[in-house]
């Protein structure tokens, strides 16, 4: 580091330095001005770019450009008006309809027995097989999520391309009915009630033709198994045990090992919510009778001659009416012990059944309506829902009628959103510039008020986007839509404005109302398209001329073109992406010359001084010897 001196010669030599540095910084500020005047840029096209996309997602497509936004229908309901809902469409023919329902469609379905309540959608799959995951070792983690919950439905197994099951404990219930739900192969809507525990499996096909076929899976270890109250805990058969076994040597048998009763760790787990806990000198017979006997437990048990540890619920005992079965805690750990616990079997009817679809029945006019497989189905240009089944000699009656509210609402909400935003884009092609306002440096600003800096900054920034050749040709584009179509619009009550205007649109209501109450077709032709060509609207040709504009605004400032975010990142590669990166290379590379020509003047003042410090020694030397 260099000593800076102020010596012997009596100069400034910060201010020296400072003044000698001054020129050569000249071009810096002014590459920094350059950068800041691109960054202020950039985030003026992603204003525009914002205000494009939400114009063109948000109201041409989302909110205009759908047939409810302009469909001048109603349907009037009289007579049982709660057994159906009824919404007249942009093509309903006006034909009255008296409707009778008999019958309701219904899906095939295929449900579980049901666990009852308290069992959240969030629950594990392992927590329902009475297994905590939280108090298992590593290994055993490893080794039990291996075993994956086999389900088949319309021939759809769930496999990966291992062949492994995609469910397993770790697997929420939530998760379960989501993968079912998803599956094109499966056709088929899962559910699950928090109230029954009851899982749903119904044919999207609805009516007697839709099937939800349950195939056998594989493996024991059954999806539908676990949403049915277990009432038996049964493990595999385990050779070489008697009553007499303890369970450590259980444990030396499963891991081949020779630990002794001190060293095997107690193994604790629920039944039915009764915790035990046992040693490892504990024999088969101490643990059997230990919860055959606790009245908590509500459970027999029993060690067959065939190595078979059998734990049976309690039908009889008022607190288990169902003779439930439920296990936790490291019920896995011990059920491992004598070969593992089997899973309910996939084909006991007892714990699923199934209810077959059928087709709705209903009568329009007197005329059986044929193959009713859904409750929500189009006659006559609307939309029916059907909720219950019709009283007796009291049908719906449903009348379509004119009301032009909903359309004229919605075209005279258009004509405000398109007139905002062309006052927005004109506002920035117009800007005045003032070129002589450049950014102000960080000197700059420290000699200026605060209002000053706060008026020269808004000078600096404005017409910046003046004349922007993508802004003027959006622009005129969108102009030139509503310029050919000025007769029919016309016919609406919708103009333009006078030259001043810059393309604004004015609206007669009384003019639209009338139009809309005479010929309600004309309005969705002409802004969202004919039925023949939808293409060819208002609204599909101005969103694919702001969608060209919103991917050259992307090429040029890397603006974001799927989304309106006004704090989203600008991508590196675009246009001025690139020339930010050369002005911050060509920055750090002035910026590090700059540092080395003031450190070079400060070395040369520093020998400066030192040199004139030692001339003075030296003539003070000769002075005192001459005396």
């Amino acid at each position: 580091m260099v000593t800076r001196v102020n010596g012997f010669s009596g100069m400034d030599i910060d201010s020296m330095v400072k003044s000698m540095m001054a020129a050569k910084r000249v071009p810096l500020d002014k590459l920094n001005q350059d950068k800041q005047i691109l960054q202020w840029t950039r985030e003026s096209y992603r204003e525009m770019n914002s205000k494009l996309y939400d114009f063109r997602t948000n109201k041409l497509v989302t909110k205009y450009g759908r047939d409810a936004a302009l469909n001048a229908q109603k349907a009037v309901l009289s007579g049982n008006t709660t057994a159906l809902k009824a919404e007249a469409t942009s093509t309903a023919t006006g034909q009255e309809m008296t409707v009778k329902v008999t019958k309701l469609a219904t899906r095939t379905t295929y449900e579980t027995a049901g666990l009852g309540q308290g069992i959240p959608a969030t629950t594990s799959l392992a927590a329902l097989d009475g297994v905590d995951l939280g108090s298992m070792r590593g290994l055993d983690m490893e080794e039990y999520l291996k075993k994956g919950f086999d389900i088949s439905i319309n021939g759809e197994t769930f496999k990966d391309k291992e062949g492994k099951s995609l469910f397993n404990g770790m697997t929420s219930i939530s998760t379960l009915v989501a993968t079912i739900n998803s599956s094109e192969k499966a056709n088929a809507i899962a559910s699950y009630d928090e109230i029954t525990g009851k899982l749903t499996i119904a044919s999207k096909t609805g009516g007697k033709d839709g099937t939800v076929t349950m195939g056998t899976p594989s493996s024991s270890n059954t999806v539908l198994g676990l949403f049915s109250t277990k009432k038996v805990a049964e493990t595999n058969k385990l050779t070489g045990a008697t009553g007499s076994t303890t369970l450590t040597q259980l444990t030396n048998q499963l891991n081949n090992s020779v630990l002794t009763d001190d060293e095997v760790k107690d193994i604790t787990f629920s039944i039915n919510g009764k915790a035990f806990t046992f040693k490892g000198s504990d024999t088969i017979d101490k643990i059997v009778d230990t919860i055959k006997n606790d009245p908590d437990a509500k459970v027999n048990a029993e060690f067959t001659t065939d190595g078979t540890l059998k734990l049976t619920g309690i039908v009889a005992d008022p607190g288990n009416p169902k003779g439930a079965v439920n296990l936790s805690g490291n019920s896995y750990g011990f059920m491992k012990l004598f070969n593992g616990m089997k899973s309910n079997p996939s084909d006991d009817n007892s714990i699923t059944k199934t209810i077959t679809g059928e087709n709705g029945e209903v009568k329009i006019n007197n005329v059986d309506i044929d193959n009713v497989t859904s409750n929500t189905f189009t006659i006559n240009g609307v939309q029916l829902t059907l909720l219950e089944v019709t009283k007796a000699d009291e049908p719906v009656i449903i009348k379509t009628q004119t009301d032009s509210s909903k359309a004229v609402e919605s075209i005279k909400s258009f004509v405000e959103d398109y007139n905002s935003l062309i006052l927005a884009l004109n506002s920035k092609i117009d800007e005045a510039k003032y070129r002589d306002f450049r950014p102000l440096t960080d000197a700059q600003k420290a000699e200026m008020k605060e209002a000053d800096v706060k008026t020269w900054t808004e000078k600096a920034q404005s017409g910046l986007l003046k004349n922007d050749d993508i802004i003027k040709s959006v622009l005129s584009e969108m102009r030139s839509i509503i310029s050919d179509k000025l007769g029919p619009l016309s016919t609406l009550g919708i103009t333009t404005g006078n030259y001043t205007s810059n393309g604004k649109l004015v609206i007669n209501e009384e003019k639209l109302n009338t139009a809309i109450n005479a010929n309600p077709q004309l309005a969705m032709d002409l802004l969202q398209g004919p039925a023949s060509a939808p293409k060819e609207g208002i609204f599909d040709k101005m969103a694919d001329k702001i969608t060209s504009a919103i991917e050259k605004l992307s090429e040029r400032a890397g603006t974001n073109r799927y989304s309106m975010d006004l704090t989203s990142t600008f991508k590196e590669e675009s246009v001025m992406g690139k020339k930010m990166k050369l002005y911050n290379s060509r920055l750090n590379v002035m910026t590090t010359m700059l540092n080395n020509t003031e450190t070079r003047y400060y070395k040369q003042f520093t020998a400066m001084e030192t040199a004139m410090n030692k001339l003075q020694s030296q003539s003070n030397s000769l002075f005192s010897t001459g005396k």
